[in-house]
């Protein structure tokens, strides 16, 4: 599992952020299938992408969320849900859509700016427990639900 944004993966592989960044889903291949692991490129929207070439688009992530530990507490959820069974490609698609949620769900108490990730965990447990009103799809329509 790998949680980079444009330039931590520029310098994972190597190359200009403004070329990943024209291209995110092409270099979140490239990095699932150097590190056989799923990997969630960070952005206004983040691709979560398998080794083997799946690939969800999420567009969850309030700019709120650009915030220093953030990631880490994404890290965290994707790593909860793996340990509670979920398969990688799942536990990264469902850890972003809540990591996004709970990020909304706090802009919309305080605002755009601010946020630490220390913040991030408080709306979690809630947001699991509403689980049956959130989806994730694909571009193509694949979906992914409880």
């Amino acid at each position: 599992m790998a949680t980079p944004h444009s330039g931590e993966m520029a310098k994972f592989l190597r190359m200009d952020k403004k070329e990943i960044e024209a291209d995110p889903v092409a270099a979140a291949l490239s990095a699932a299938r150097m590190l056989d692991a799923v990997v969630a490129m960070k952005g206004g929207r983040t691709h979560v992408v398998s080794p083997e070439g799946e690939e969800l688009c999420l567009e969850q992530g309030p700019i709120a969320l650009g915030t220093s530990g953030s990631g880490d507490v994404l890290a965290g959820i994707i790593a909860g849900l793996a340990a509670r069974g979920a398969p990688p490609l799942v536990a990264d698609a469902w850890a972003v859509l809540l990591h996004g949620k709970a990020g909304r769900r706090w802009v919309k108490r305080n605002g755009q700016l601010g946020l630490l990730a220390r913040e991030i965990p408080a709306d979690i447990p809630r947001l699991v427990q509403s689980v049956g009103e959130l989806s994730v799809q694909s571009p193509g329509g694949r979906s992914i639900s409880e």
